[in-house]
C-alpha cells in the first residue's frame, strides 16, 4: 500500500450531539436512549467528512464511525486524496485519536487485487503527529506485535511510511478468487497495534444500504478501552451521508 503524500484539509465547525431516544425492539421492550456526537467536519470535494460516536445512557461508546456526505462522493478528485479527521471528545473511551481517510482512484498494489477505485479508512490509536513521523524503511517496522494482540492467522504485509505495518486476513474474499469489495486490516508499529482499517471500493459504498460484518478478534488487548467486534456500512438517507462504522463496541480490560 504505497500511500505517501498526506494532505491536511481545513476543518469547518460542524459539531454537535443528537439525542436519538429509546428504541422499540421486536419484543416490545425498549433499548436505552443513545446520543450521537459529531466531531468537526472537514471539507472534501463539494461535501464534508466528519467522525461520530454513539454513546449509551452511561456515556459509554457503542459505535465510532466516519460520515461521508453524498456531495463528497459525487465530487471525488481524479487524483489520490487524503484527509485527517479528529474524533469528538466523547470518543475518548474508544482510544481512537484520529482517522486518516484516503481516496485511491486508481487503487494500489497488489495488482489484480486492490487496483480498483477504493477508500482506505485508518482508525488510529496514535496521534497524527506520531503517524506523520513514520519514515520509509523505518526501523520500527521490524518489531512485530505479540501475535496474541492480532487475530489468529494474520499475515504481515508491507510497512508503509506515514502508516505502519499492515496485517491482512488471508481468508478474505479478495485472496480467494473473489473481486475485492471490502476487507478489514490491522496495523502495527514497533511491536504495538496502532490502527484498524476498513478498506472498501467506491462501487460497494455507492450501492450499500446496511451491511454488517464481523471483525476477527485478538486474544488480548494492550489497553483497557472499548473495541469493535463488527464493522458496518450504512446509507443514512435522512442525513444524506454514507457511514463507515466500527460497531458493537465492547469493554476490554
Amino acid at each position: 500500500m504505497n500511500l505517501i503524500a498526506l494532505a491536511l484539509v481545513a476543518a469547518t465547525t460542524l459539531t454537535g450531539s443528537v439525542q436519538t431516544g429509546s428504541i422499540d425492539t421486536p419484543k416490545g421492550d425498549k433499548k436505552p436512549a443513545t446520543t450521537i456526537h459529531y466531531g468537526e467536519a472537514v471539507k472534501a470535494g463539494n461535501g464534508t467528512l466528519r467522525s461520530f460516536v454513539r454513546t449509551d445512557e452511561k456515556g459509554n461508546p457503542t459505535q465510532f464511525g466516519v460520515a461521508i456526505s453524498e456531495a463528497t462522493l459525487n465530487s471525488l478528485s481524479p487524483e489520490m486524496s487524503h484527509w485527517i479527521i479528529s474524533p469528538p471528545k466523547e470518543a475518548d473511551k474508544t482510544l481512537i485519536k484520529h482517522v486518516a481517510f484516503g481516496w485511491m482512484p486508481h487503487g494500489h498494489e497488489p495488482d489484480g487485487v486492490y487496483n480498483v477505485p477504493h477508500f482506505d479508512c485508518h482508525f488510529y490509536y496514535t496521534s497524527s503527529e506520531e503517524r506523520d513521523g513514520i519514515q520509509p524503511n523505518d526501523p520500527r517496522f521490524v518489531k512485530n506485535p505479540d501475535m496474541a494482540y492480532l487475530p489468529q492467522g494474520s499475515v504481515r504485509d508491507a510497512g508503509v511510511p506515514q502508516m505502519g505495518v499492515h496485517w491482512i486476513d488471508p481468508t478474505s474474499g479478495e485472496f480467494q478468487g473473489k473481486p475485492f469489495t471490502t476487507t478489514f486490516i490491522y496495523g502495527a508499529l514497533d511491536g504495538k497495534v496502532t490502527f484498524l482499517e476498513p478498506m472498501f471500493t467506491l462501487a460497494f459504498l455507492k450501492n450499500v444500504k446496511d451491511e454488517r460484518l464481523p471483525i476477527k478478534q485478538p486474544q488480548k488487548f494492550e489497553k483497557a478501552g472499548f473495541y469493535p467486534t463488527e464493522y458496518r456500512y450504512v446509507y443514512n438517507a435522512a442525513e444524506k451521508q454514507y457511514e463507515v462504522i466500527l460497531e458493537n463496541l465492547q469493554s476490554r480490560q
